[in-house]
């Protein structure tokens, strides 16, 4: 009794696409190499913390961009496509709250994650958190540089 010819596996081509009969071909798949750098847009934050957080995810090896309202980030998407985008919240939640809500209602900005930093006062958290939906909301509470740079580092895992 013999055995069932098993199915051959497609040959794979270097670079991971499959190889057509008669095309040189190399058995070792090459995987991609993690991405470990993330780009990461810094919304509304003043001189001081800016410095400091664009400081701190340069030193871990992200890309950092940053804007003073989130009409700023519309015309650069293209450009440098945020895997993440944080938004201050410390000195003006109602500017920040509006960020986070603009950044929600635009179709390219809608499923991107934001972290609002600085949400010093639980009633303004949980007014932004009624308010703001999608895929990412956390609270940092209060913005001082480690902490944010944490949350942030976390959210980019």
């Amino acid at each position: 009794m013999t055995k069932p010819k098993a199915k051959p596996r497609p040959r794979i081509k270097p670079h991971g696409q499959t190889a057509k009969p008669g095309d040189p071909v190399s058995d070792v798949r090459t995987p991609k190499a993690p991405r470990l750098s993330r780009n990461v847009w810094l919304i509304g934050f003043d001189a001081g913390r800016l410095a400091v957080l664009a400081e701190a995810l340069k030193a871990a090896g992200h890309e950092v961009r940053t804007a003073e309202t989130s009409n700023e980030l519309a015309p650069n998407l293209r450009e440098f496509r945020p895997d993440l985008i944080v938004v201050d919240m410390q000195d003006q939640p109602e500017r920040g709250r509006h960020t986070g809500q603009q950044l929600r209602a635009d179709r390219a900005t809608r499923q991107l994650p934001i972290v609002l930093a600085g949400l010093a006062i639980k009633e303004e958290a949980d007014k932004s958190d009624k308010q703001i939906t999608g895929p990412t909301r956390r609270y940092v509470l209060p913005v001082d540089a480690p902490s944010v740079v944490n949350a942030i580092l976390a959210e980019l895992q």
